[in-house]
């Protein structure tokens, strides 16, 4: 994307070719079209483009083990309020009964306890704007500003997937009062209305904008509502050999990657992207993990939202779990 004009309602892009073409501004779906980004662009028979949006299969490095001891981080304009009565009813929609808190000030980052019975979550306030340096920054417009502070978040000492490996049970955490419905309704309030944008520390960094985090979250009092999508992130490796998922431990699963054969193949890459979230999706719906040897089907038309997954189609793909690996192997029969 080379240019947007905001009162023409025209952007430039510079082609693969190196050739350079307008475009009404009306015919970029899914996003904010900004200078800088890398873009996909569907052109007509004619040459003018019909439609841009971004790359639905990014490609992403293998990420470093997370620095940061929350989950996640929101990041604020403003800082979290002072006053107790105030705190109490910013993160009181987080659950019931209503949590208590423990703030302890000292003299650098602000902690706040959130306490309910058996449950203890931990927000640290940083005094200071988040760097992004290591982030990855790829829904942000280049314009994006990441406010005065950060809050990171952490919900459990001990991600649910680990936990549900080394016990083998794990209580329902998108029960009405499980940990990850209530974490979730917790980085909801963090967000409005001075959170600027969220970063997924266990998913390799990736940097949601508040409005698109808000977005994927949905209406967490529908208790059919199971967001994994707000939490983790999806993406290809660098040579577009493996797609995988980032972060399902969080949500008492396992990650998850299908090998591409052919990575020039849209259709191969969007049958990928299907398999791997409906693989997630059967993992935080039947709150349970993907078995070796299990066989499922995906199919062809698969929506996958908040509230589950829908589908018309009558035909679709097999595929079979293999665990072998950091991630859960699906190979497509």
């Amino acid at each position: 994307m080379l240019a947007v004009d905001g009162d023409l309602q025209r952007g430039r892009l510079r082609l693969a070719g190196g050739d350079e073409v307008e475009f009404p501004l009306a015919r970029a779906t899914g996003f904010v079209p900004a200078p800088g980004q890398e873009v996909m662009a569907l052109l007509a028979e004619d040459g003018t483009v019909a439609r841009v949006h971004l790359s639905a299969h990014p490609r992403k490095p293998e990420p470093a083990r997370p620095t940061d001891v929350g989950w996640v981080s929101v990041l604020r304009s403003a800082p979290l309020p002072s006053a107790p009565e105030a705190l109490a009813a910013l993160v009181a929609p987080a659950g019931s009964p209503h949590p208590r808190l423990g703030v302890h000030p000292g003299t650098g980052p602000r902690t706040i306890e959130v306490v309910w019975p058996l449950m203890h979550m931990l927000l640290v306030e940083h005094p200071s704007p988040a760097s992004l340096e290591q982030a990855d920054t790829r829904l942000l417009t280049p314009d994006f500003s990441p406010g005065q502070l950060r809050v990171s978040l952490l919900p459990s000492a001990v991600e649910p997937g680990v936990e549900r490996q080394v016990s083998g049970a794990l209580a329902d955490p998108w029960a009405p009062e499980g940990t990850l419905r209530r974490a979730s309704r917790l980085l909801r309030a963090l967000l409005q209305p001075h959170g600027a944008a969220v970063i997924l520390h266990r998913a390799g960094e990736l940097v949601l904008p508040g409005r698109d985090a808000l977005a994927r979250l949905g209406n967490l009092e529908d208790p059919e509502v199971r967001p994994f999508g707000a939490w983790i992130d999806w993406a290809l490796t660098p040579d577009a050999r493996i797609y995988r998922t980032l972060g399902m431990p969080t949500l008492g699963g396992e990650d998850v990657e299908i090998a591409v054969a052919r990575p020039e193949a849209e259709v191969e890459l969007d049958s990928a992207e299907s398999a791997l979230l409906f693989a997630c999706h059967l993992q935080v719906r039947q709150s349970r993990l993907l078995e070796e040897g299990e066989v499922f089907y995906v199919p062809k038309d698969v929506r996958i939202g908040p509230r589950g997954a829908t589908a018309t189609a009558r035909t679709g793909y097999k595929y079979l779990v293999h665990r072998v690996g950091p991630r859960v192997t699906l190979l497509r029969g």
